[in-house]
C-alpha cells in the first residue's frame, strides 16, 4: 500500500462521508473545512483502524488536519507496524 493508495482511500471516505463528489475533495483544505465533525471524524477513525490495522485516535484529524497529513500518519504507522512485526 503506497501514501497515494491512503490519498485515494481516505478521498473515497471523506466523499462518502460528507456526500460530496471525490472530485470535489481537496486534499490540501482541512478535514474540518470538507465537513468532517466530530461524530463523523470517530466513525473515520473507526474505518481508518479497521483498514489497516492500526490505532487511530479521533484526535487525528486535528493532529493531522489534511488528508495529505492523514494519509502521511497513516504511512507511517503502517510501515512501523510492519517493521515491528520482521
Amino acid at each position: 500500500m503506497t501514501t497515494a493508495d491512503i490519498v485515494d482511500w481516505l478521498i473515497y471516505r471523506v466523499a462518502a462521508h460528507t456526500e460530496q463528489p471525490r472530485r470535489l475533495i481537496d486534499t490540501t483544505i482541512p478535514l474540518a473545512e470538507l465537513g468532517i465533525a466530530s461524530l463523523t471524524a470517530v466513525a473515520l477513525c473507526g474505518e481508518v483502524e479497521d483498514e489497516w490495522d492500526i490505532d487511530a485516535d479521533p484526535t487525528m484529524v486535528f493532529d493531522y488536519p489534511t488528508i495529505l497529513d492523514l494519509a502521511g500518519f497513516i504511512a507511517a504507522e503502517v510501515a512501523l507496524r510492519t517493521e515491528r512485526a520482521a
